[in-house]
């Protein structure tokens, strides 16, 4: 009984959690939005840097403090030529208790502030909203690698399976005298290839589950697959310039690097703050309860007071002329990361625009050859059944059919990938863009 409870104790411990067993993309995706660590810390920066808001608009509103003070004073007059001192020692408490406030009437760094904060703001909503549609871009990209993954097995086991049947027919056909030890040798040969071909299209299947576990937080052991036939669309509209020029108006990375410059342009101004005066109103009010002094008798007194403060910096040792030039510095860094940002979007606009041209005539293509590639493989089993063809140029064309099907399924997935690539370039990319590629999926894999 002690073996059975423990048993079940390790079992619950070690043995892993029951993975998913099927899921389409949307599943995916919602799964991913709420255990993505990427998305989740995008999520919270955005959050902290709305506090900036706030933090710099108190700066420019009435400060209020209450202080207290309480003194035990001892006092031991050895001799005085006053005669109005007592002699001797006394001890007496003093209380001091007050409210100062204080309203900043004219600080230009404070302005300065409050309009960068809303910048970073500003930046941090483009930065969210970006990493948002790269979110979709990248568990699409995800779970289009599992696919192709699974893919690759799948056409690596096929062909396994080819290859024994031609190394069993060719044993046959040697045994019989029909053919020669070399055919067998070649069909051996590259069966123990395609054995280790296999052995790596595990491998790579786990890896790209595991990417996938990383974003989901959940083992996915199947995916629905693509059906055999998937529409094929050219962007809309078919101008390249006018995609480029639309990703430079809208694309969420590029707006936050221009948030980024306005952010870097009010530092200037707020270090260059440190120059101008500064005016405040402050009022304060004290009560002092003194028990005893020098004279003798106690006494309590309450003030009032009022003022203006003007503050006019003269000589800071020069460190604001050095926060100044860095200021200026930093704006001019980001200035040449907008230049650069605005050349990548460009290039992967303009890329993606021509991954989904050729993506398309590259799927109708590769279709086609492997319809030619099997009939050459048709053919040539027949010639080799009739003594034309040898057992290699069997395995060749085995080999090329399966080559060009994988192609084929991953030119599909480029596709697809390519007509992403474009709308998140262009700022546009949305959950509905998902369950157009959803919509082409199916519950079984394709023959």
């Amino acid at each position: 009984m002690r073996f059975h409870r423990a048993f079940g104790v390790f079992a619950v411990l070690v043995w892993p959690a029951a993975p998913l067993l099927a899921a389409d993309l949307l599943e995916i995706f919602r799964l991913s939005a709420a255990h993505d660590p990427k998305l989740q810390a995008a999520m919270y920066q955005y959050e902290a840097a709305k506090e900036s808001v706030p933090q710099a608009k108190a700066s420019l509103f009435p400060d209020l403090s209450f202080n207290y003070e309480y003194l035990e004073t001892n006092q031991d007059i050895k001799s005085s030529d006053n005669t109005v001192f007592g002699s001797g020692s006394t001890n007496f408490p003093t209380s001091t208790y007050g409210l100062v406030l204080s309203q900043p009437i004219f600080r230009f760094g404070d302005w300065q502030n409050l309009k960068q904060a809303h910048a970073r703001v500003a930046q941090a909503v483009a930065e969210l909203t970006g990493e948002r549609q790269e979110h979709m871009l990248r568990v699409s990209q995800l779970y289009l690698g599992v696919l192709a993954a699974q893919d690759d097995l799948e056409f690596a086991r096929a062909e396994k399976t080819a290859v024994e049947q031609q190394l069993q027919l060719a044993e046959r056909r040697r045994q019989s005298g029909l053919a020669t030890r070399t055919d067998e040798y070649d069909a051996r040969a590259r069966f123990a290839l395609i054995s280790s071909n296999e052995i790596d299209a595990q491998n790579r299947l786990a890896d790209a589950q595991q990417a996938l576990l990383e974003t989901t937080g959940e083992l996915i052991v199947n995916l629905k697959p693509l059906d055999g036939n998937i529409e094929l669309r050219m962007p809309e509209p078919a101008n390249i310039e006018q995609w480029v020029e639309q990703s430079l108006l809208q694309n969420h990375a590029l707006e936050s690097r221009r948030q980024a410059v306005l952010v870097s342009k009010k530092e200037i101004d707020r270090q260059k703050s440190d120059r101008y005066p500064t005016l405040d109103l402050v009022g304060r009010l004290d009560n002092r309860d003194t028990s005893g002094s020098l004279f003798g008798g106690g006494s309590e007194v309450e003030t009032a007071d009022i003022a203006l403060q003007f503050n006019l910096p003269l000589f800071k040792g020069g460190r604001t002329n050095s926060r100044v030039r860095q200021a200026r510095f930093e704006n001019l860094r980001a200035m040449q990361e907008l230049k650069l940002e605005q050349l990548q979007v460009t290039r992967e606009s303009r890329g993606a625009y021509l991954g989904v041209i050729s993506g398309v005539s590259r799927v109708s293509a590769l279709e086609e050859s492997v319809t030619a590639q099997q009939s050459a493989l048709d053919a040539k089993r027949r010639g080799y059944q009739s003594g034309i063809n040898t057992a290699l140029h069997v395995l060749d064309a085995e080999r090329d059919l399966y080559l060009t099907k994988r192609d084929y399924a991953q030119a599909r997935y480029d596709y697809l990938l390519s007509m992403l690539r474009l709308k998140s370039a262009a700022g546009v990319l949305q959950e509905s863009d998902l369950e157009s590629i959803n919509n082409m999926l199916t519950n079984s894999r394709q023959e």
